[in-house]
């Protein structure tokens, strides 16, 4: 079997992988910044700072900084615009941002043309110093100098984008469609691996060209679908991906965790995640747990998901449940292991408990059943 075709892409991934982390290695935007802006005279330079917020403070307006000057919000319009425009066609920008250019060309290739802002800039982003001015200096980069091969999109229905100028995205639509069909059915957020072996089967021939990683892209663009603190994807609507309330984030942490929590550990978790900027106090977690007939109280301040099979009530309540679902007597060992896997207590308290004579019964042979409820005495009225 000749090889050699797969071995040849295998070599160009890894020269272009090494090209991407040696452009990512020594990518800095403010240096980059600074560089092309000893193209232009101090007043340009000065204004592009200032209009997007290169330097240390937030972007100013066109009046403020024509009032700086002594000029009119227009003459400063035509400073920016003729100043972006002499770098955009300087051939030292181009030597500049050469290695960058291919970087981005080759990252939104991969992805069907397309990705996501935030995404983008946090891979451009990867050794280079977090600072907002820094991130400012890449979004200028982006918008104003590369605007020839470019494009940003936004709109109510897709989250901030790049694309490439003249890549198609006619497929988003009917992609995002098929998939908000697949997490939909399942009912619950899904991880990508999963979701992947859903979608893969279901591409109609228009879309089977795209690849895995080109159809996160386009799913991670959609205002419709989100993931969940736990990369989990599922409907933006849902508590269990974009949690509100503060029964959501508890849910959310206990179906995460897989097994009962005490509220305080629960309490720990929602602001470790950090969902939002609300702080959680143990009291508010507590509260809710004991008012949700979602959770069950099996243990001093440890609670379970009904939904794993937990049934709500004290050992009693469960002691009798166990011997109505067995319906025949059942030994004190028996009952003591059923209740250990319902409820955190000592087996002195599911001894205790089984002494009720009111509400169970001891056999000759040791085992336990349920007491017999006394027969009532019916008395007939004579008509």
């Amino acid at each position: 079997m000749d090889n050699s075709h797969t071995d040849n892409d295998s070599i160009l991934d890894r020269v272009l992988h090494s090209q991407q982390t040696d452009t990512l290695e020594h990518f800095e935007p403010m240096e980059i910044i600074t560089e092309l802006f000893k193209q232009l005279n101090p007043k340009e330079a000065d204004v592009l700072r200032r209009r997007f917020g290169l330097g240390q403070n937030e972007t100013e307006t066109l009046e403020a900084i024509g009032q700086s000057y002594k000029v009119t919000r227009e003459r400063v319009r035509q400073i920016q615009r003729w100043a972006i425009e002499r770098l955009r066609t300087a051939e030292r920008t181009k030597a500049l941002l050469h290695g960058l250019d291919a970087l981005i060309q080759q990252l939104l290739d991969e992805r069907g043309g397309l990705m996501l802002e935030e995404e983008l800039i946090q891979h451009l982003h990867s050794h280079a110093s977090k600072t907002l001015a820094g991130r400012a200096g890449t979004q200028f980069v982006l918008q104003e100098l590369m605007s020839d091969k470019l494009e940003r999109v936004e709109s109510e229905q897709w989250k901030s984008f790049w694309k490439l100028k003249f890549a198609n995205i006619n497929h988003l639509g009917e992609l995002v469609k098929l998939v908000e069909s697949i997490i939909s059915q399942h009912g619950k957020p899904m991880n990508w691996d999963d979701l992947w072996k859903s979608i893969k089967p279901r591409l109609p021939s228009s879309l089977q060209q795209f690849s895995d990683l080109a159809i996160q892209g386009a799913v991670h663009v959609t205002r419709t679908i989100e993931r969940n603190p736990f990369n989990e994807y599922g409907l933006r609507a849902w508590g269990s991906v974009v949690p509100k309330r503060m029964n959501d984030k508890i849910l959310l942490v206990m179906r995460k965790h897989g097994q009962p929590m005490h509220f305080q550990e629960i309490t720990k978790k929602i602001n470790e995640i950090g969902f939002d900027h609300r702080q959680a106090y143990p009291p508010t977690v507590h509260n809710e747990l004991i008012l949700n007939p979602e959770y069950v109280l099996i243990g001093r301040g440890i609670y379970a998901l009904r939904e794993w099979g937990y049934k709500p009530g004290v050992v009693a309540d469960v002691l009798g449940q166990i011997l109505r679902q067995a319906s025949q007597p059942l030994t004190r060992n028996e009952l003591v292991d059923q209740v250990l896997a319902q409820r955190m207590v000592k087996k002195n308290t599911i001894h205790l408990a089984l002494t009720n004579k009111k509400r169970f019964q001891r056999l000759p042979d040791g085992r336990f059943t349920l007491a017999q409820a006394p027969a009532e005495n019916t008395k007939q009225s004579a008509t």
